[in-house]
């Protein structure tokens, strides 16, 4: 099978929508050999954060001289890159080949009516955890698509589970309110083994510590076990101070912008912390090296140019506000244009209000464009929010025709932002690549 071919096929599962649920999962696993079950795991759930963090875990595991597999979704550019070893995506003629083994499993079980079709999340699962274990990597860092509870990738069990952030998304299958969203995403704790939590609301800590509790996890919690202090954060990156326990404190520098991410990188300690205990050893400088190197493009992605350029994939208000107070943070001399385009079942107008009232007399004019994707919302609704608001804005339905006005029309002292979806990011960021290296080259600061 062509990568071509398999990419259809794949796509194909997409008539089958969203099942959260792990019967058929478990089913197949069976018929596969359990892959699942041929190397330890680490599983991320959370709202926002979970890619970095699995960005962060993966790179020091990595220094350490470790094989480590990264499951992570959606993707930017290409669906390889939700497959990774060591940093490398999985082969296009070996995605090819993958998909052809698995379909012949999965059609077969689809016979019977109680296993029926895998969703495409779920075919895509099942790829990463077989590619894992043919390549017999030493770890794997498995980040949840949606919820935790019933996501595909919880028929794992796990060394550590961590949890980022929990704010609203998803509310159409996880629920209308932040513990509904947090019993679903607290569904990846499992009985005793040990979970690594970041700082949460009130609410959201109590149904977590709840369910620790009740499976007897061992609970780290960012704020307790392990401690950070954000010491600055500019240009070149987010500077912290981190203590496990007793422990004496480190200071390091993450290769990530904003004050979200030191959250994040304190998840990861506290990660990296916990495989530790078991058998995964790493040094210092494997630490300092990995959150010095790390890079997770189309978040906080900051070309410096000229001219002047940041993408962002943040898609819900809790996004919005990390973004949003990032540029007002790290670029407060700056003025800002941004291409927005969101997908349908996002909260749009919250989200235009956040940008607005954050950004305030620095957001010059907003391009409302349509993200590529099926189920995009469209330019007319998102002109409409910001109209009300205020602000200045122009319609531009096609996203490569919004990228070259704004760059037509940005001034010396703007940066274009480009936001509101990964698939939108996604779609320009090769077109900026290509832009820069027609026009002399770039400089890219940090992602």
């Amino acid at each position: 099978m062509t990568y071509e071919q398999a990419l259809t096929y794949i796509h194909s599962r997409n008539r089958f929508g969203i099942k959260l649920g792990l019967e058929r999962m478990r089913a197949l696993l069976k018929l596969l050999g359990a892959p699942h079950a041929k190397y330890p795991t680490i599983h991320i759930a959370g709202t926002n954060g979970k890619g970095s963090t699995t960005a962060l875990v993966s790179m020091v595991l990595k220094e350490a001289g470790y094989k480590v597999g990264v499951f992570t979704s959606p993707h930017l550019s290409s669906y390889c890159e939700r497959m990774s070893i060591n940093g490398t995506p999985i082969a296009p003629e070996r995605l090819g080949v993958l998909v052809e083994k698995i379909r012949s499993v999965v059609e077969e079980a689809a016979l019977d009516p109680e296993i029926g079709h895998p969703t495409e999340f779920e075919f895509g699962t099942l790829l990463a955890l077989e590619y894992f274990a043919a390549e017999q990597v030493d770890l794997a860092v498995f980040e949840v698509g949606m919820g935790g509870r019933l996501d595909a990738t919880n028929v794992l069990m796990p060394l550590v589970s961590g949890i980022t952030h929990i704010a609203l998304d998803h509310q159409e299958f996880l629920g209308n309110d932040l513990v509904s969203i947090a019993k679903e995403k607290a569904g990846i704790i499992k009985p005793k083994i040990p979970v690594v939590i970041a700082p949460q609301t009130a609410d959201v800590s109590a149904v977590l510590a709840e369910t620790a509790q009740r499976q007897h996890a061992p609970c780290y919690l960012v704020g307790r076990e392990v401690r950070y202090t954000l010491e600055r954060i500019d240009q070149s990156g987010t500077y912290l101070k981190l203590q496990w326990k007793d422990d004496p404190p480190l200071r390091l520098r993450v290769n990530l912008f904003g004050a979200h991410q030191a959250a994040n990188a304190a998840l990861a300690f506290g990660l990296l912390q916990t495989v530790k205990t078991q058998g995964f050893s790493w040094r210092r400088q494997d630490l300092e090296q990995g959150f010095n190197t790390v890079v997770w493009p189309g978040r906080m992605e900051y070309f410096s140019g000229p001219p002047s350029i940041l993408l962002d994939g943040a898609h819900n208000p809790d996004g919005v506000i990390a973004l949003a107070h990032g540029l007002s943070q790290l670029f407060s001399k700056q003025k800002f244009r941004v291409i927005l385009g969101i997908l349908d079942n996002r909260p749009v107008e919250m989200m235009a209000t956040l940008f607005t009232s954050i950004l305030g007399g620095s957001l010059q004019r907003v391009y409302a464009t349509t993200v590529p994707e099926a189920k995009a919302a469209s330019c007319t609704r998102i002109a409409r929010s910001f109209h009300e608001l205020e602000v200045d804005l122009v319609l531009a339905p096609d996203p490569s025709q919004a990228l070259s006005t704004a760059l037509a029309e940005l001034a010396s002292d703007e940066m274009l932002v480009v936001t509101g979806s990964l698939y939108l990011v996604g779609y320009l960021r090769p077109l900026i690549l290509d832009y820069f290296q027609k026009n002399s080259g770039r400089k890219q600061s940090g992602s």
